[in-house]
């Protein structure tokens, strides 16, 4: 009797809406402005979380001002309604065996991109 193939490795890990992506991924921990008017939202500054591996690279999630996960949006939505104001050189996408995102300092915002 011949057995069953078993699932493969990335559709036991990714749910049935965590979509692949391929494109540029902002890095955790960068920095971003939404120029966007999402409700009250519009100009507030957000640091990119860590992604996590049910929902795959193309949710984003937006830490706030007090460094809590407060929204998700998705790489394309980055791009097109956020400014990024400093990019992390974070290599680790999902986080393991990291700090805690701290929340966003005046000093951080202030400083120049690359410093």
């Amino acid at each position: 009797m011949k057995r069953k193939r078993k699932n493969s490795l990335i559709a036991v890990r990714m749910r049935w809406w965590a979509k692949p992506y391929f494109g540029e991924v902002i890095p955790p921990s960068s920095v971003v402005k939404l120029l966007a008017p999402w409700g009250d939202d519009q100009g507030r500054v957000f640091r990119i979380g860590y992604y996590s591996r049910q929902d795959g690279l193309d949710c984003v999630w937006l830490v706030n001002e007090s460094g809590k996960y407060e929204q998700a949006t998705d790489q394309k939505s980055i791009t097109k309604d956020f400014q990024v104001l400093r990019r992390s050189d974070e290599t680790d996408w999902f986080g393991f065996q990291r700090e805690v995102l701290r929340p966003i300092s005046t000093d951080e915002l202030l400083k120049p991109e690359g410093a």
